[in-house]
């Protein structure tokens, strides 16, 4: 009896670890574009591709601290996509815009699922590519989140002439201890040093200990990964055609936490083009935390901020020490019909800082003539022959300065405008030499699917998939076979 129960306290204590084995990543820029490390070059497998920064260490991280993050659709994504394409990216907005105050979360976020892909068989046949999923992605980018499986592993140095040698750094933290971790979402990794590309370029690769173990599950993995390489089973099935996302995952949210979360103080400037709101002005409730007990600078538990700005003063505090804004909302900013020029749009927010060991605060407000993140469609050109699908840009503003005297990679800011461009070259082919439809090898294409038995939409809009499907048929269908992507690439 006593050792089937110690059996039993066993498989719960290795439930709870396992319930623990998650980590998360951060992002900042490379040191060529200001703050970042200098050591992160394509020499140790940073800057590769089309990588928009780097891993960050703790106290690194680069975040928003507005509450509104407001977005749009220029024409070329409306002609291009249509309104079903909108639809798509409300979709995955309205995926963070769900997300409670990161204060109320639980602990272990054990609300939150592991793995949320799914796979559509007919997508997948037909070399389709969510346009949501893919969304969900950049914007985990956008607001600062690294692809974690990436870097659970990641090279410090290297000395890549004979003898080489290297040393092995961790950047995937665990989101509750904050300690480096092995394990992103219940996988663990371990890796081992290649060289990925000849230029050279050197990588600790992840590979998964236990094959049969669901990896490369993070959400923010889709876009993060970029050029970076990982092995094993989850790095061939990372942009496997067909594949898409309910959600994000627990080391998504559990990542957006931390670097949001209202414990988390960075000295930093007001967000861009804050002002103080005129005396009188109304401050909606916003999810921003008036604090409680716990803290002496105040802590999670507070109410809802509303009511109106009560303040005779115009003087706006600027540079100080300011707590994670706790709550994040997308708002959308819409266009003229007629002359395509932005909506002017005035958000007002309560922001928060502290000030002689006390919290304080100032309503402030921006008035917006274009929306901080802006989704618009372009021929992309090419890279090495081949067409590029995806730009996305992310301005970093370090505020290592500001937070003391030793010299860091952060932590700062994320600041608009941004752009995130999505193709419209529209349905291609490749080909390796000269040949016919027969010999070509099919690109990516967008799409819009889920789990039902509906069909796929395919983009442009008004695209038949009766009419992908004869392209398909007459062609070779085989994408992993694709002799233009290089290895980790999408």
């Amino acid at each position: 009896m006593m050792r089937h129960l110690k059996r039993v306290l066993s498989a719960a204590v290795l439930v709870g670890l396992v319930q623990q084995a998650t980590a998360f990543s951060m992002l900042g820029p490379f040191a060529i574009d200001g703050g970042g490390a200098v050591w992160q070059t394509p020499v140790v497998g940073y800057a590769i591709g089309a990588d928009l920064g780097g891993p960050m260490n703790l106290g690194e991280e680069y975040r928003w601290n507005q509450p509104f993050i407001t977005y749009g659709f220029d024409e070329s994504f409306i002609n291009y996509f249509g309104s079903r394409g909108v639809l798509e990216v409300e979709k995955a907005v309205q995926v963070f815009n769900d997300l409670p105050p990161f204060s109320s979360m639980s602990d272990t976020l054990a609300e939150y699922p592991l793995d949320t892909r799914r796979f559509n068989h007919l997508a997948a046949a037909l070399a389709l590519h969510d346009l949501k999923s893919w969304t969900m992605s950049v914007l985990l980018e956008e607001l600062g989140l690294a692809c974690p499986e990436r870097y659970v592993w990641t090279l410090r140095s290297a000395v890549d002439v004979p003898p080489w040698s290297f040393a092995v750094i961790q950047r995937s933290f665990d989101p509750v201890t904050l300690r480096p971790s092995s394990y992103v979402n219940g996988a663990l990794y371990t890796y081992q040093i290649l060289q990925t590309y000849t230029d050279p370029v050197w990588e600790a690769v992840e590979f998964e200990v236990d094959p049969t173990m669901p990896s490369v599950t993070s959400v923010a993995a889709l876009s993060g990964l970029d050029a970076g390489t990982i092995g094993g089973v989850g790095g061939s099935a990372s942009f496997q055609p067909g594949l898409f996302f309910t959600g994000l995952t627990r080391d998504d949210v559990g990542g957006l936490r931390h670097i949001y979360q209202f414990r988390n103080y960075n000295v930093e400037s007001v967000a861009t083009n804050a002002v103080v709101a005129p005396v009188g002005t109304t401050v909606p409730g916003n999810g921003m935390l008036t604090g409680g007990s716990g803290s002496p600078w105040g802590a999670p538990g507070g109410t809802n901020v509303a009511g109106t700005n009560i303040f005779g003063t115009n003087v706006l505090v600027n540079i100080a020490l300011r707590p994670g804004i706790d709550k994040l909302t997308f708002v959308r900013l819409d266009n003229d019909s007629l002359t395509g020029l932005w909506l002017t749009q005035t958000n007002v927010w309560r922001d928060q800082y502290i000030t002689n060991f006390a919290l304080r605060s100032q309503v402030l407000q921006r008035t917006l003539a274009r929306p901080d993140i802006v989704f618009t469609a372009s021929d992309l050109g090419l890279a090495i022959y081949v067409p590029l699908w995806l730009s996305r840009t992310i301005p970093f503003v370090s505020q290592d300065t500001i937070n003391g005297i030793e010299t860091l990679s952060g932590p700062g800011l994320i600041t608009p405008p941004i752009e995130i461009t999505y193709t419209k070259l529209g349905p291609d082919l490749l080909h390796v030499g000269p040949g016919g439809q027969t010999d070509a090898f099919i690109d990516i294409w967008w799409s819009s699917y889920d789990g039902t038995t509906n069909a796929p939409v395919v983009y442009p809009d008004g695209t038949l998939i009766r009419e992908l499907e004869a392209r398909v048929l007459s062609g070779r269908a085989d994408e992993g076979s694709n002799p233009w992507r290089a290895p980790g690439t999408p």
